[in-house]
C-alpha cells in the first residue's frame, strides 16, 4: 500500500509540515491542502461523481468532478490534472483556480476532513469517454449548473460537506466573468 503524504497548513494556506493522510483525517482533522475540480461542458453542465461506497470518508455522496490532495511541495493545479487521469482517464486543457476555503466535516464513521481546499474549473466536452476508476467512483452523472446549485442547497444530506463552498467559489468566479 502507498503511504500517502499530505501538506498541513495554516488558515492562510502557510505550510506547516506534513502527515500521512489517514493522519490528517483522524478527527477532529489536521488542516490540510487540498483540491476540487469542476468541469464543465458546452450546455453548462457540470461533471459530478458519486464518491465510491468503499471510500473511507463520505462514501456514497454526491461530489465534484474530482477531488484529491496535492502530495507536499507539488503544484496544486499539476496535481489536480494528474488526479483526473488516475480516476477518470480525462485529459483537459487549462484548469482556473478560483479561489480556496477551509472546512471542517465529520463523517459519522470515525473520520474527519479538515481541508485548505483549492477549487479549479475546467472545460470538458460532453462527448469525451469517460473511464471512472470503480475503487474511487460509484457513478458519474451530467447536471445543469442551475439545478446542482439549486438541489444541494435543498437536499444538502446528498452531497459531500465541502461542496457549498466549491459552489460559492464557482459562483463568484462565474459572475466575475
Amino acid at each position: 500500500m502507498i503511504r500517502r503524504i499530505v501538506e498541513l497548513v495554516d488558515a492562510r494556506g502557510t505550510t506547516l509540515g506534513e502527515c500521512p493522510v489517514e493522519e490528517a483525517h483522524q478527527p477532529p482533522g489536521r488542516l490540510h491542502r487540498a483540491f476540487s475540480i469542476m468541469l464543465f461542458d458546452e450546455q453548462d453542465r457540470v461533471l459530478l461523481q458519486r464518491r465510491a461506497l468503499s471510500k473511507s470518508r463520505f462514501p456514497g455522496l454526491w461530489a465534484n468532478t474530482c477531488c484529491s490532495h496535492p502530495a507536499a511541495g507539488e503544484d496544486v493545479a499539476e496535481s489536480a490534472a494528474k488526479r483526473l487521469d488516475e480516476e477518470m482517464g480525462l485529459h483537459v486543457g487549462e484548469l482556473r483556480e478560483v479561489g480556496t476555503f477551509v472546512y471542517q466535516a465529520l463523517d459519522g464513521r470515525g473520520a474527519a476532513e479538515h481541508e485548505f481546499d483549492h477549487v479549479l474549473m475546467g472545460d470538458l466536452d460532453s462527448s469525451a469517454e469517460l473511464s471512472p476508476d470503480r475503487e474511487e467512483i460509484e457513478e458519474l452523472a451530467w447536471l445543469p449548473y442551475s439545478e446542482l446549485v439549486s438541489d444541494a442547497a435543498s437536499r444538502p444530506e446528498r452531497y459531500a460537506p465541502w461542496i457549498p463552498g466549491v459552489l460559492a467559489l464557482i459562483d463568484r468566479a462565474r459572475s466575475a466573468n
